[in-house]
């Protein structure tokens, strides 16, 4: 049996140990093009800012556990094409300074290849056609992060092309590194993380904190020379032009996944930009499978297909690939819930389901409840402010998505609406649910619970 894997980032990686966990014999070899073993992505911004010492921190797997494990990971490897008539994919690779071709034969095949960062028309931000002017960046690699934070060091001045998990994570790692930071904002921060009253507590915390917004502008031009010294941002209401002189700019506007050697192979690409794949993993094309942010896969609330960009689900999917492309038997659920948490300015922001406006465009109105509380009894001290939104369905009243923000202990409460989502449970089977309590540990009535009470009260008046 042979395994060939495309791609060594989380998903690929995943697919491939657990690949040799379900098949001893396998002969499993995997191509990526970055030069190091397994490591966190998600850690990437916490390195520029300082919260974490080194980027070598954050390797999971070195290349030595790979060779223990017999697991042929090969890297700075680009595949450049994959026949999967013949069952074979076309690479190059760097060996002493020389490029060399190689062929590899495979009898499953698992593609892994990730997305890129999306970089926008806009007048100034590439050179030469394609590559970034100095001093622009976007955050997809420790490369890629090993050059913003050699340049932050320099000081000056940041904007963040994009309010997104991303860009507030770098936001405020630039703002860690003593840069004065500047976010432009086309609606609000976290902009598909959660609605716009719950991200304006994140806003506050993140001006509180020294970081800049100019709200409700598009980048017009990025300027310079040799490298960047300005950015022209232009007004969405009024047209107006303002220039702001910046020494970095980090590009966050969305990613575009890489899906064309999985074109090549003939898989099938859905509606969102994704390679679809089955609750198997695999795709549209019997023995390769596909993992990870270069996927989509239906919302579990919508039924919608949705781009796969969460490293938990890209590890989910790697695991259901891996075992099945080696014979094994593992299923994703039918849908996914896009379970998502961070935490910036001193805050936790957690979310399970979609957001108001995703949920507009599936056709749904749901019942919303909210409830502003504390974590601790009122008498207790020490209790931090919290706030929990609740959207139900509004003809049967079943939980469809949450939104928490707090100081502490929101995402293991996100976590229980997750299950709620999950099994379908009602406004009223969760206000069922008996929640512990003591006073230094939790109120009587959690948060949680009040705003689903909210929420049903408001469902029964209709």
């Amino acid at each position: 049996m042979k395994l060939l894997i495309i791609g060594s980032g989380a998903a690929g990686l995943t697919a491939a140990q657990f690949a040799r966990k379900t098949d001893r014999q396998a002969e499993i070899t995997v191509l990526g093009d970055e030069h190091y073993g397994e490591y966190s992505k998600c850690g990437l911004p916490y390195v520029i800012g300082g919260l974490i010492p080194s980027f070598d921190d954050l390797i999971e797997f070195p290349m030595s556990w790979f060779q223990r494990f017999r697991i042929d990971l090969k890297s700075d490897t680009r595949v450049i094409d994959v026949d999967s008539e013949t069952k074979t994919a076309k690479s190059i690779s760097v060996e002493g300074g020389k490029e060399k071709e190689r062929d590899y034969e495979y009898d499953a095949l698992i593609i892994a290849t990730g997305a890129r960062s999306w970089i926008p028309e806009v007048k100034g931000a590439c050179v030469d056609g394609a590559r970034l002017r100095e001093g622009v960046f976007t955050l997809r690699t420790m490369d890629d992060a090993k050059r913003i934070l050699k340049k932050a060091e320099k000081g000056g001045r940041a904007m963040i092309v994009g309010s997104g998990l991303i860009g507030m994570e770098m936001a405020e790692a630039l703002s860690l590194k003593g840069m004065e930071t500047f976010v432009r904002l086309r609606t609000h921060v976290l902009t598909g993380m959660i609605d716009e009253d719950m991200a304006h507590v994140v806003q506050e915390a993140a001006e509180q904190r020294g970081v800049n917004f100019i709200p409700r502008s598009t980048v017009s031009e990025i300027g310079g020379e040799p490298e960047v010294e300005y950015v022209v941002l232009q007004n969405l209401d009024t047209g107006v032009e303002s220039e702001h002189a910046v020494d970095l700019v980090v590009i966050s506007a969305g990613t575009v996944a890489h899906v064309e050697l999985a074109e090549k192979a003939k898989c099938r690409i859905g509606s969102a930009g994704g390679v679809v794949v089955d609750e198997r993993c695999m795709t549209s094309v019997e023995g390769v499978y596909s993992a990870g942010d270069c996927t989509e896969y239906p919302d579990f609330v919508t039924g919608k297909p949705v781009m796969v960009g969460l490293g938990s689900i890209g590890v989910k999917q790697g695991r259901v690939a891996g075992v099945n492309a080696v014979g094994g038997k593992e299923k994703l659920a039918r849908g996914v819930l896009n379970n998502r948490t961070t935490e910036l300015f001193g805050l936790e922001i957690s979310a399970v389901g979609p957001t108001m406006r995703e949920l507009a465009k599936a056709g749904i109105e749901p019942v919303v409840g909210k409830s502003r509380g504390s974590t601790l009894p009122h008498y207790f001290p020490g209790g931090k402010p919290i706030i929990v939104k609740v959207m139900a369905e509004p003809q049967r009243g079943t939980i469809l998505a949450a939104q928490i923000v707090g100081e502490e202990e929101v995402h293991q409460r996100i976590n229980v609406f997750a299950a709620a989502v999950f099994e379908a449970l009602t406004l009223d089977e969760f206000m069922r649910l008996e929640t512990c309590y003591a006073p230094p540990a939790a109120p009587t009535l959690d948060c949680m619970t009040l705003a689903v009470d909210a929420a049903s009260m408001k469902w029964k008046r209709r």
